[in-house]
Parts: structure tokens; C-alpha cells; sequence
């Protein structure tokens, strides 16, 4: 009886030992409840580069991405400096005028591109009019009078494109152009054409004006910028970074449904500039505003060479023509608020989400190999799989997929530890059935004996 007890403890402590080792690890990462992410301020202003913000916050998404964002609306560039004076927004997407500004004065960091802000220019000339040619701009201009802001970013553009043919027009060929009643001048036929920007210049077209824009090959490099204030890049540079993530995601978003994006954007310019545009119009801009692919809006920070990046050079000129037309010199230099580093950091983020996405998948593979049931952790790894292409928290799915592979190595081991004690119990149990049987074939031969 004694001996039957102890074979059932010793069965018993082997069997829970073992189904110990068997309950599988969560492949889920932990994430913090919406209420306690960190809440990051974004200035935008009425343009078409708000809308990655825009569409990611109403999709619910920003908390993929481990933050919440809070949108501030501002006018315009001038007005979001001295906005971010009075410390009212951490990062932002500026016009490029305004952000070599407050590079400039120490205000504010360069850490990304949007887009292409050439596309938002446009030179407008009166109905009727036949817009010079793309290598007749120089003599075009030479004798007219051109309504303008000065400074701007697309007044700077205007005047590089003029040198590209030999061409610095004389500071009267200008006309200052007074916020307040706008393209006025031009349309009571006191100046030849009305230099301006998106979505002002729309309206004029809608209008039925004509505007020069030039063959994109011969475009001047003009960025619409992604920005973060300076004091918040230094010490919270992981939350610009998953901003940076979150705006990816956005142009993913606008890429995938365009129309939608237009729509959204025609309701961004009723809300707060009280303009009406034709979708096709809209759509225009959505189409040509944005700079969808990563190399496209990383490669210009890469230097070539000895030769410093097409976006510090571009920031060396507009600091240059901030000089000539402000009359002051500036202080903090191009390379002290341009931030690569930022960029290298999120290059880097991707190159690791998809190592550990590798790495998690050989992981399941050996863990299925070994016997372990892994079915979960495959639909797991699939929904990793789906986030990661399209742009979805890279930070959130790395640290999934980190716990995916640990739990896999774990399944892997406790299988592996379950098939052992499982050996063990059968060894036992057979050495304890030979004891029995010696036992009672001894017991049995003493009786005859």
C-alpha cells in the first residue's frame, strides 16, 4: 500500500512538473491605455500638408504609434513662430521660408519633408494671357511689374528660378502685396501677375486665370518641411520620431484613397478660409503636394560625398536671400538645426522591424518544428506583418514581435522539457512495474517454497 502511494506521488509530481513548463507566454505586447500615452502638440496651417495629421487622428491611429496629438491651427508660418515662442505646439509642417527662419534664430529643428512646395506656387497672369514658356520666363518678366510677398517662400523660388537664366530683377519689378486685400492690385490691372500660392491661387484659376508654373525638371528645390521645436528635439526625440512614423502613415493613407484625402482637404479650406474648390482642383493638389516614398523624402538630407545635402544647401540660400531682403544676418547655421540624425534614427526603426520580423518568424518555425502548437502566434504574426507595411507603429510592432519570439523559444523549450519528463515518467513507470513484478514473482516463489 505503502509502496502503491509513493508511485502515484512520484507519477503525480512528474506530470505537474512538466504541464508547469507547458503554458504558453502571451505574444502580445503591453500597451498603455490611451489616457496615459504622452500628448504631443502639431501646428498645422490651412494647406494640404495638414492632412496625414488630419486623416491618422481620425482613423484612431495615433496611438499606434505610442502618443496622442492635439492640433493647433495656425494662419501661417509667422504666426506659428511666434507660437512656438510662447511654447503652443512641440512639432509642426512649415512652409520652407519660415522654417529656415526659426532655424535661424534657434527657434525650431528641420527633422523631416513633407512634400514639394514648388507644386503650391504659382505665377498668375491675367485671362487671355498665354503663359511664357518654361525658357521664357526671363524675358517675360523683364519690364513687368509682379504682385507679391516678400519675403516667402514662393518669392525666394521665383527669384532662383529667374538666376538659373542670368536674370536678378530689380527690387521695383516687386510689388509688395498687403495680406489684407490680397491679390487686389492684380485683379484692378495696377501689376502685370500675381505671384502666389495654394489655396489662394486656386481660387484665381477657378476664376478662369492662367498660371505659370514651369516644367517640373526645372523647378527649384522648395520643401514644405516637418519640424519640431528645438528644445523638444534634444530631449524627446523618440516622441518626434513617432510623429515622424505617424505622418508616414498618414501619406500612406492619402496615397491609398485620394479622393477621400480631397474631399477632407475641400473641408480643411471651408472651415477656415472659407473657400470653395472644385473637387477636381482639389484632387490636383492632393496629387502633387506630397512626396510619397521614403527616398524620396530622406535622400535629401544624404550628403554626397564632401558635398553638403541638396537640404542644407537650399537652407544656405534661403538664409542668403533672408539677408538680402531682411537686411540682417542670422545666427544658429544651417547644420546646427538640421537634424539627420532624427532620420538616420528612423531609417534605422525600419531596418530593425523587419529583422525582428524575420528573426520571429524563424523562431515559430523551430518552435512548430519542435511540436509546440503555434497557431496563435502565427495569426499574431500576420497581423505584425500586416501593421509593418502599412506604416502602423513600428516602435509598438518590434516590441510585439520581441515577445512573439521569446514566447516562441519558450514554447520551443517546454516542449522540448515536456517530451523529456514525459520520457522520465514512462522510464519510471516501467522500472517501478519490473519492481513489482520481481516483487511479486519472489513473494510468489517464497509461498512455494
Amino acid at each position: 500500500m505503502a509502496k502503491s502511494a509513493v508511485y502515484r506521488s512520484l507519477i503525480l509530481g512528474v506530470a505537474l512538473f512538466g504541464l508547469g513548463f507547458g503554458a504558453p507566454a502571451s505574444g502580445k505586447a503591453a500597451v498603455a491605455p490611451v489616457g496615459q500615452l504622452p500628448t504631443v502638440t502639431v501646428s498645422l496651417t490651412p494647406s494640404a500638408y495638414a492632412l496625414p495629421v488630419i486623416l491618422v487622428k481620425e482613423a484612431g491611429e495615433w496611438e499606434d504609434f505610442g502618443i496622442q496629438v492635439r492640433l493647433k491651427m495656425h494662419a501661417n508660418g509667422e504666426e506659428q513662430l511666434r507660437g512656438i515662442g510662447a511654447g503652443e505646439w512641440e512639432v509642426g509642417i512649415m512652409d520652407p521660408y519660415s522654417a529656415v527662419k526659426g532655424g535661424n534664430e534657434g527657434d525650431l529643428a528641420i527633422v523631416g519633408i513633407s512634400g514639394d512646395y514648388a507644386s503650391q506656387v504659382h505665377l498668375l497672369l491675367p485671362r487671355g494671357t498665354g503663359p511664357p514658356g518654361a525658357t521664357e520666363l526671363k524675358k517675360w518678366i523683364e519690364g513687368r511689374r509682379v504682385l507679391a510677398s516678400i519675403p516667402s517662400g514662393e518669392h525666394f523660388f521665383m527669384t532662383e528660378r529667374l538666376k538659373r537664366e542670368g536674370l536678378d530683377p530689380p527690387a521695383n519689378a516687386w510689388v509688395q502685396e498687403n495680406q489684407k486685400n490680397g491679390g487686389a492690385p492684380f485683379f484692378r490691372g495696377e501689376v502685370h501677375g500675381w505671384l502666389t500660392k495654394s489655396p489662394q491661387a486656386l481660387t484665381a484659376l477657378d476664376q478662369g486665370l492662367v498660371s505659370w508654373r514651369g516644367k517640373s525638371q526645372n523647378r527649384v528645390f522648395l520643401p514644405a518641411f516637418l519640424v519640431a521645436a528645438s528644445s523638444f528635439a534634444d530631449t524627446r526625440r523618440t516622441l518626434v520620431i513617432r510623429w515622424l512614423e505617424g505622418y508616414a502613415r498618414g501619406l500612406r493613407l492619402i496615397r491609398k484613397n485620394p479622393e477621400l484625402a480631397a474631399a477632407r482637404l475641400g473641408q480643411v479650406y471651408r472651415e477656415n478660409l472659407k473657400l470653395d474648390l472644385r473637387k477636381e482642383l482639389l484632387e490636383e493638389e492632393v496629387r502633387s503636394a506630397f512626396l510619397f516614398e521614403y527616398h524620396e523624402r530622406e535622400k535629401p538630407f544624404r550628403k554626397e560625398g564632401e558635398k553638403p545635402s541638396p537640404v542644407e544647401l537650399f537652407a544656405r540660400s534661403m538664409t542668403g536671400y533672408r539677408e538680402k531682403w531682411e537686411g540682417r544676418k542670422t545666427s544658429e547655421e544651417p547644420s546646427a538645426y538640421i537634424l539627420t540624425r532624427i532620420l538616420d534614427e528612423l531609417s534605422a526603426l525600419r531596418g530593425e522591424a523587419e529583422n525582428q520580423f524575420k528573426k520571429t518568424r524563424v523562431a515559430l518555425e523551430a518552435a512548430r518544428e519542435a511540436g509546440a502548437r503555434v497557431d496563435e502566434y502565427l495569426k499574431t504574426l500576420e497581423e505584425a506583418r500586416v501593421q509593418l507595411e502599412e506604416a502602423r507603429g513600428r516602435l509598438t510592432v518590434i516590441g510585439a514581435l520581441s515577445n512573439l519570439e521569446r514566447s516562441a523559444e519558450q514554447a520551443k523549450v517546454t516542449r522540448k522539457r515536456l517530451s523529456d519528463f514525459r520520457r522520465i515518467e514512462i522510464a519510471v513507470g516501467a522500472i517501478l512495474a519490473l519492481y513489482y513484478l520481481g516483487y511479486y514473482y519472489l513473494r510468489s516463489k517464497r509461498r512455494k517454497a
